[in-house]
């Protein structure tokens, strides 16, 4: 009997411990479904491309005079006139249309026209800044109880928000916005499984005023691009803009100007008659009292300073300003310049060249001649896409979006109906159709 019962309780462990392996298996899986599912996402490459300006400036136009001495700067509040015309030349010099560089004269007479056909820029830069300042009012709710306090003042830290004190209880009261009452929400749940919460406090309003301030900031450019040889022509006349703001509040404001308290009807009934307020109320679920103070006074008589532009930190300032010349400069060097930018494309896995890493790693010539060495009979589609995309990563001529569209098309009459390969196809297309434009403004 004995040995019956132990194999009896050796089987059940058996079945327990398969039962637990069996689970273990199960997490297992699961966990592999989910690498894998993780792991066969889209692999961009990333790689650079051309694009035609918006006007066709003449090929002989190799030399570019940003003239100082023509740009106004009366109206440059910021002092960013040094800065906006530096980038501007940095940026064009960096797409190798033009031979760029800033000058405080240019004599004319000494530009022999019929040898040599240059451009100048000039036109104005204007930049400004304002600060309005005052004073708000907002409507706060205020939470109680060891997890409601620990919660608004978790969430309130969350979002950056600023918190207050009622006079009440001490509740601690913020205005609140969409995530962060999500983040009070799940703080709270925390809280409750953690045995923080008590029996739920009311929660009650306070009016609140606050000092702040917005600062903004703008610069703005008017250029002209004017080629200077066998005739003065004016080409492109542009104003562009851009724009700076931000909010600041002064956290140490935060005034409570108005306390209401939530009691209960039966008591509030009780004490709208009698008008004499009782404390402490009996049953905390059950609240009413209304207590305010509307003539308190907090800001004196002194007018707050008047801020200036320079409000912002250096650092800061320095990013701001550098943001908004760029994009200030953007429409104009486009509507002149061929420029470049990044495009993604996704990478095909698989091939005998197994030549996706490279291109994942911008090695895209590398990976041309790995194809390459294939002979064309053996490769598969895989590796037809990937020397396509090769192709196009490397472009420098119409030849190679033209290689890289065959490529592409071989590819997809290998795989039929591949959605990737087809929009390698559309892709080029597209790209060959700015760059008959494109040959027009540049010299391969």
């Amino acid at each position: 009997m004995r040995a019956a019962s132990t194999v009896r309780r050796l089987s059940t462990d058996m079945k327990k411990t398969m039962s637990i392996q069996q689970k273990l298996f199960l997490l297992l899986c699961l966990s592999t479904l989910v690498l894998i599912s993780s792991c066969a996402a889209p692999k961009l490459s990333q790689f650079e491309v051309q694009r035609p300006s918006r006007i066709t400036v003449p090929r002989e136009v190799k030399k570019v005079f940003i003239r100082a001495d023509l740009v106004d700067e009366t109206n440059d509040k910021l002092g960013i006139k040094s800065k906006v015309l530096q980038q501007l030349a940095q940026e064009l010099n960096r797409f190798e249309r033009f031979n760029v560089s800033v000058v405080n004269t240019l004599d004319e007479a000494n530009i022999d026209s019929e040898k040599e056909t240059i451009a100048i820029i000039q036109g104005e830069v204007i930049s400004g800044g304002e600060v309005d300042r005052g004073q708000f009012t907002d409507l706060a709710t205020c939470t109680g109880g060891l997890g409601g306090r620990l919660s608004s003042a978790g969430a309130a830290a969350i979002s950056d928000e600023t918190i207050t004190l009622d006079s009440w209880r001490g509740y601690v009261c913020r205005r609140g916005a969409f995530a962060s009452n999500v983040a009070e929400m799940a703080l709270s749940s925390a809280f409750a499984l953690a045995g923080l919460n008590e029996v739920i406090p009311p929660k009650n309003q306070v009016v609140r005023t606050y000092k702040y301030k917005n600062i903004s900031l703008f610069a703005q450019a008017n250029f002209s691009f004017t080629v200077i040889g066998l005739k003065r022509e004016t080409l492109a006349i542009r104003a562009d803009s851009s724009s700076f703001g931000r909010s600041i509040t002064e956290k140490d404001s935060y005034r409570n100007v108005k306390e209401s308290h939530l009691i209960s009807l039966t008591l509030g009934s009780l004490i709208s008659y009698t008008r004499i307020p009782i404390f402490p109320i009996p049953i905390r679920e059950v609240a009413l009292a209304s207590r305010s103070n509307p003539k308190q006074i907090f800001y004196g008589q002194k007018p707050l300073p008047v801020p200036s532009i320079y409000d912002l930190p250096p650092k800061e300032k320095k990013k701001v300003i550098q943001k908004l010349v760029m994009l200030t400069l953007q429409s104009f060097i486009r509507t002149i310049s061929p420029y470049k930018v990044m495009v993604d494309a996704e990478v095909a896995s698989g091939g005998k060249a197994k030549a996706g890493d490279l291109l994942k790693e911008g090695k895209s010539k590398q990976a041309r001649k790995i194809i390459e060495a294939i002979p064309e009979g053996k490769r598969d589609s895989q590796d037809w896409y990937n020397l396509g995309l090769a192709y196009e990563a490397s472009a420098v001529s119409p030849e190679d979006y033209e290689d890289a569209r065959r490529f592409y098309i071989t590819a997809l009459e290998n795989s039929p109906g591949t959605k990737l390969y087809a929009q390698g196809v559309g892709r080029t297309r597209l790209y060959l159709a700015e760059k008959r434009r494109l040959a027009k403004q540049i010299q391969d």
